[in-house]
């Protein structure tokens, strides 16, 4: 084989970007070993914020109705008294208790969260994403790494129940990219943000300032990680994937909320690893591949060949990563994943494009952008 710089450039992108697939599967698809379980239902506030009818699924408010009947305080949030998820709450649970009100901060989720957190009196505060269902054992098992030295546990949602192919990308994202490389972070100690669910103990959260504490950056999850780890407390991702169910979804709403999360990423101090992604996905990884192969003058057959045998490879990874977790990975959720890793690089100029970060009707980022405070990135 011709040993031009092409041919050992394209090896060796190719060789890194399998390796870093293959061991952030392996960090990330074995779950630790589940600390004593310390608390009961009556320990928790479950701040459950929700903004429109979509928000209040009958899986999700059931669920809460169930965690309060086990003893949790739970405080649900809305903006206004005319939200769309105060009636399909109602219809559902009559008396679901229900915190009406909204602040002016530059984050319109942090606005409506603020009564919660300030409301919560239970010894640990569980901050929840909407639609996300979880039991009273799922709880109590989310919380159990808390202790004297870890200061806060974010369990990660895991997507489930897809109802078309819309649904099964956002599944691929949210399950087969973005927890791998976050719980493989976290293995490795490094300091990751993710929604899902929120666990701090109610000391701890004022010791952040409540509210304040996930106002500083204009990513909330970030913004509590930072100021948990500032008092000394180590942070972790919970081992315990909490169900989100997909249901239908429409693609262009998956794509904006990708690329949304993507512009946030970018607005982090943790953006040079954001810009990394796409360059060692499947995509660009399998094509430098190919590349090497061709410069060396192996012919279409060898070529096609080492195409597939990449594919098949990258595959066996992904999937060897969700059985971990016992996460399901049929042939449509591969294909799913493939249409992801051929999107990364389309995914990483939208982003790029533009600073704007829509979050229901609100430009997130400019508002983070004209504020007139100290803006906590200027410590960083």
């Amino acid at each position: 084989m011709d040993a031009s710089a092409p041919v050992w450039l394209g090896l060796g992108w190719w060789s890194l970007s399998t390796a870093v697939h293959w061991v952030s599967a392996a960090l990330a698809r074995k779950p630790r070993r589940l600390p004593t379980l310390r608390h009961r239902p009556a320990d928790f506030s479950v701040v459950a914020p929700m903004n429109g009818a979509g928000d209040a699924s009958a899986a999700y408010v059931r669920a809460l109705a169930e965690l309060a009947g086990s003893g949790a305080e739970i405080l649900i949030c809305v903006a206004t008294a005319d939200d769309g998820a105060v009636a399909a709450i109602r219809a559902l649970w009559p008396d679901a208790p229900i915190l009406i009100g909204n602040d002016d901060t530059f984050n319109p989720k942090m606005n409506n969260v603020r009564k919660g957190l300030e409301a919560a009196s239970r010894e640990i505060v569980a901050l929840c994403d909407a639609g996300i269902v979880l039991s009273t054992d799922e709880l109590c098992r989310a919380a159990a790494p808390l202790s004297a030295t870890v200061g806060l546990v974010l369990a990660l949602k895991a997507a489930g129940a897809p109802e078309n192919f819309a649904a099964e990308m956002e599944r691929a994202y949210i399950d087969g990219h973005q927890a791998r490389f976050l719980l493989a972070a976290d293995r490795l100690g490094l300091a990751v943000a993710s929604g899902g669910v929120t666990l701090l103990s109610h000391d701890t959260l004022q010791r952040i300032g409540n509210w304040r504490g996930f106002n500083r950056w204009i990513a909330d999850d970030y913004s509590v990680v930072r100021s948990v780890r500032e008092l000394g407390l180590a942070t972790r991702l919970g081992d315990v994937m909490l169900r989100l169910p997909l249901g239908r979804r429409d693609w262009p709403t998956v794509w904006r909320r990708q690329v949304r999360w993507a512009r946030t990423r970018l607005r982090l101090p943790v953006w040079p690893l954001v810009l990394w992604e796409p360059v060692i996905g499947w995509a660009v990884s399998g094509a430098a591949g190919a590349a090497a192969l061709a410069c060396a003058g192996a012919g279409e057959g060898v070529v096609a060949a080492g195409l597939i045998a990449h594919t098949a490879a990258w595959l066996a990874g992904e999937k060897w990563f969700m059985s971990g977790r016992g996460l399901a990975f049929g042939p449509r959720a591969a294909t799913a994943a493939l249409f992801r890793e051929v999107l990364a690089p389309l995914l990483m100029i939208s982003a790029l494009s533009g600073r704007a970060i829509y979050w229901r009707g609100t430009d997130l980022g400019g508002h983070w952008s004209s504020r007139g405070d100290d803006r906590a990135e200027k410590s960083v």
